[in-house]
C-alpha cells in the first residue's frame, strides 16, 4: 500500500516541468493597432521559447514607419531578416541593420531598418513557472483512485 502511494508521488513529480518562455507580441503595422504602440487586446502575447522579442522598424522617406514585431527564432528563418539582423543582440539594444554591399564594403549598416531586441518586460517578458500536465495528472489520479477503491 505504501509502495503504491510512493509510486504515485514519484509519477506526479515527473509530471511537473520547469519552463522558461518569453511571451512576445507578433504583429505587422499593416494590420492596424501595431504601430509605435501596440494595442495589446488585438495582439495577445505568443510563446517564443528562449529567444528574444524583436521589433523591426522600417523607415522609408516620405512614408510612415512600418513596424514588425516577432520572435527572433521566427525572423531567423527568413533569409531577408537573417542577412540583415545585427550580430550583436542584447536586451534593450536598438541597432541599424547590417548591409552586405559588395560594391561598397565600407558601408556596414542600413539605417532604413532598425532592429530592437528585448527579453525582460511585459510584451517581452520571461516567465519562469512550473507547468503541470493536467490531462496526465487527471488520468493518473483517476487510475490511483480506482486502484485504491479495489484494494479497500
Amino acid at each position: 500500500m505504501a509502495a503504491l502511494g510512493i509510486g504515485t508521488l514519484v509519477l506526479l513529480l515527473f509530471l511537473v516541468h520547469y519552463g522558461e518562455a518569453i511571451m512576445c507580441h507578433r504583429c505587422l503595422s499593416a494590420f492596424g493597432g501595431c504601430g509605435d504602440d501596440v494595442v495589446w487586446r488585438m495582439y495577445p502575447w505568443r510563446d517564443c521559447g528562449d529567444s528574444f522579442c524583436v521589433k523591426v522598424v522600417e523607415r522609408i522617406p516620405g512614408e510612415e514607419p512600418r513596424y514588425l514585431r516577432e520572435c527572433e527564432n521566427v525572423l531567423l528563418q527568413s533569409t531577408r531578416h537573417r542577412l540583415r539582423m545585427p550580430v550583436l543582440r542584447r536586451h534593450g539594444y536598438c541597432v541599424p541593420a547590417r548591409k552586405d554591399d559588395p560594391y561598397n564594403p565600407n558601408d556596414q549598416t542600413d539605417s532604413r531598418f532598425t532592429y530592437c531586441f528585448c527579453n525582460d518586460w511585459n510584451g517581452c517578458n520571461s516567465a519562469k513557472s512550473l507547468r503541470i500536465s493536467w490531462p496526465l495528472t487527471f488520468g493518473l489520479g483517476t487510475l490511483a483512485a480506482f486502484v485504491l477503491s479495489r484494494l479497500l
